[in-house]
C-alpha cells in the first residue's frame, strides 16, 4: 500500500490520481530454470467508476547473465503521466544482469 501525502487544492496536478492508482497493489513473482514470471494486479476497489490495471511478465535467459524480456499491460497507470488514461501494450527488451 502507499499513501499520497495531502496537497493544496489549487497547486495539486493529480487531484483524482487514487481513483485510478488506488493505494497500492499486489505483485506476485515465480522463478522456474532461468525463466521468472511475474504478475502485478491494481485495482481502486470503487464500485461505481472501477479502474485498474493488470502486467504480466516473463523474462528468460539469452546467453550468460543476458536475458529477454516479455511485458503486457492493460489497464490504467503504466505511466505516472497517463495514469487517467487506460491504456494496452505489450513491450520486448533486454535485461542485462538479473535483479532477483
Amino acid at each position: 500500500p502507499w499513501y499520497r501525502i495531502p496537497e493544496n487544492a489549487t497547486e495539486d496536478d493529480n487531484p483524482d490520481i487514487e481513483d485510478y492508482l488506488g493505494h497500492g497493489d499486489l505483485l506476485a513473482t515465480y522463478k522456474q530454470g532461468g525463466s521468472t514470471y511475474s504478475l502485478l494486479l491494481r485495482n481502486n476497489l470503487k464500485s461505481t467508476s472501477n479502474h485498474g490495471a493488470i502486467q504480466a511478465s516473463w523474462s528468460f535467459p539469452l546467453h550468460g547473465r543476458l536475458k529477454g524480456y516479455i511485458q503486457y499491460f492493460n489497464g490504467y497507470g503504466e505511466s505516472l503521466i497517463d495514469y487517467n488514461h487506460s491504456q494496452q501494450s505489450i513491450g520486448l527488451g533486454v535485461i542485462l544482469t538479473d535483479w532477483m
